[in-house]
């Protein structure tokens, strides 16, 4: 995709301009991938109050799909450890309209803490990705009786609704940008030396 990229804008073809197109696909798919859940589950959310009513529709929609809540609030606790940042709460419980929430402490440099931000911010759509691929190409082939096909789509369809990102998580992304940017660059132009792209 990025040769194709490439070739029509009549871009130089040189490991800097892949890994920056890389890169920027990368954040773009993920932003876009969060917004579009986000906007799915309000559609969803609000023909089921047409139907139902604003409350019902609401647990239906959240409560009915909790595992993927707790998958999202994990994804923020996990990236957020993983950059170096210190997780100082976690909410798995509902309270009101909040179904969960994860407070962290970025620490190091400016650069570091902008990353810690950054990276948790999005961790829901980016482990989702991740927790996806793994259950369609590790669990999905194992199953065999119909609970467990139950099961997967149920833990599926969860995890997927809850891959949106809040207002607070596109914020704390934007905090964090230039940071990100640059380190998938590095990732990615490093990858490239190796011929690994995608």
């Amino acid at each position: 995709m990025i040769t194709l990229i490439i070739e029509r804008l009549s871009l130089p073809g040189n490991p800097a301009v892949y890994a920056l197109l890389e890169t920027i696909l990368l954040f773009l798919t993920v932003l876009i991938t969060g917004f579009l859940i986000s906007l799915i589950n309000r559609v969803i959310t609000d023909a089921l109050s047409g139907l139902i009513g604003s409350v019902p529709a609401f647990i239906l929609r959240n409560y009915l799909t909790y595992p993927g809540t707790v998958h999202h609030e994990l994804s923020h606790a996990l990236l957020a450890l993983v950059t170096g940042a210190r997780v100082k709460k976690i909410v798995l419980f509902p309270k009101g309209n909040t179904l969960g929430s994860v407070e962290i402490e970025p620490r190091g440099n400016f650069f570091i803490k902008a990353l810690q931000l950054s990276l948790s911010a999005i961790a829901p759509v980016i482990m989702g990705v991740i927790s996806l691929y793994s259950l369609w190409n590790l669990v999905l082939p194992k199953a065999g009786e119909i609970w467990q096909y139950i099961l997967f789509w149920y833990v599926f369809v969860s995890i997927i609704f809850h891959m949106s990102l809040s207002g607070a998580d596109y914020r704390n992304f934007f905090k964090g940008l230039l940071p990100s940017l640059i380190v998938f660059f590095l990732i990615f132009l490093i990858l490239g030396s190796f011929g690994i792209r995608f």
